[in-house]
């Protein structure tokens, strides 16, 4: 009898599209005929209200899991979406994060085993958290779904989760493997975007998924709907984007069947190498601005400041006099004014990225 493959979505940084991932790759495997139990393991239960349920009127729930002899089957419940069954979240799944009931962590894979030989796949939306409730999913996952927003700072608590992902691996589950990164809330338009990906890629190689979760307002509005972007919007760029996700997933596990391992970079491989070589996702947001260094009361090309965010833009010049929160930020980039010299550079935001740049002359008195 087959036996369901458990996929933990997890990243402790809020805001990078975990839920919206859990959400629409459970409903794509099941649209593509895999029998898919998606487990709300978020205090939030934002993935359970996203699909119509209203935790604080479930019986059912993800906090009876964590008690004693707790059977799953017990608390799935049906979903609208075609062959994908969901145990709901709880709020009351906080007060076991902050007060656990036992340090027992492997009660929620104990719990999940007797739902395995019914579905192909079991996806466990994580919390925004390394805490308990976190460790619990991942002790029960054979491999997790990293999703890393498309910003510099959202690469910064990846150090930390490969940490937890080491310790659970020595401690708790020795089988658990990194099913992919995942670039969520891409934005081509972006310099920044791309060079994250660049980065991503050249540290994890072939363990970043080929497919890579745009921006699309159509996922962000879907859950307010309780639904998926497949019954909202099967049209949207983000329907595309998590059908293509749900294929790969599949086309993996196929080719994991029959070869050793098909990635460049596996987590046995992340797990060997010091931090400090993932650090480099950090100092690298300065390595790539060496290209920019010239800018620094010399370069005439500011054109190629468009696209760089804030803080990209405070690191090369500081803030000085600018407001953080304005959207119009002026440098001297000339120490003496001439009539004949533009010695004020001006930088237009939108959405927190420039947009305009423009070189402006001054006459001082």
């Amino acid at each position: 009898m087959a036996k369901a493959k458990t996929i933990a979505i997890a990243n402790q940084k809020g805001g990078v599209g975990k839920t919206t991932t859990a959400i629409n790759l459970a409903s794509a495997l099941g649209i593509l005929e895999h029998r898919v139990l998606l487990v709300d393991a978020d205090p939030q239960a934002n993935t359970s209200s996203g699909l119509g349920f209203v935790p604080s009127e479930q019986q059912q729930s993800i906090k009876h899991l964590f008690h004693p002899e707790a059977n799953v089957l017990n608390d799935i419940v049906q979903t609208h979406s075609p062959n994908l069954d969901i145990v709901p979240g709880s709020i009351q799944l906080i007060h076991f994060e902050i007060n656990p009931i036992s340090s027992n962590v492997l009660r929620l894979g104990k719990a999940l085993n007797p739902a395995k030989p019914m579905y192909d796949f079991i996806i466990i939306d994580c919390a925004p958290s390394l805490g308990y409730i976190t460790l619990s999913a991942l002790s029960a996952a054979d491999s997790v779904v990293i999703p890393v927003q498309c910003e510099y700072l959202a690469t910064e608590g990846l150090i930390e989760l490969l940490n937890t992902l080491k310790f659970v691996r020595k401690k708790l589950n020795p089988n658990l493997d990194i099913e992919g990164v995942l670039i969520t809330m891409f934005d081509q338009r972006l310099n920044h975007s791309r060079h994250i990906v660049k980065l991503l890629r050249q540290y994890f190689e072939d363990l970043v998924f080929k497919t890579v979760i745009k921006r699309n307002v159509s996922l962000g509005e879907a859950p307010s709907f309780g639904t998926n972007i497949f019954e909202y919007k099967i049209s949207s760029e983000g329907s595309e984007n998590y059908l293509k996700l749900s294929r790969e997933i599949i086309s993996n596990q196929t080719k994991m069947k029959k070869t050793k391992p098909i990635l460049g970079k596996n987590i046995q491989d992340i797990m060997k190498e010091n931090t400090e070589s993932l650090k480099s996702l950090e100092t690298n947001k300065a390595k790539h601005l060496n290209h920019f260094e010239a800018f620094q009361k010399k370069s005439k090309d500011f054109k190629k400041l468009k696209g760089l965010s804030k803080k990209e833009v405070i690191d090369i010049f500081g803030l000085t006099y600018n407001d953080i929160y304005s959207d119009v930020w002026m440098y001297r980039i000339s120490d003496k004014s001439s009539v004949f010299r533009k010695n004020f550079l001006y930088l237009k935001f939108r959405n927190g990225c420039v947009r305009d740049v423009q070189l402006r002359r001054f006459k001082q008195g």
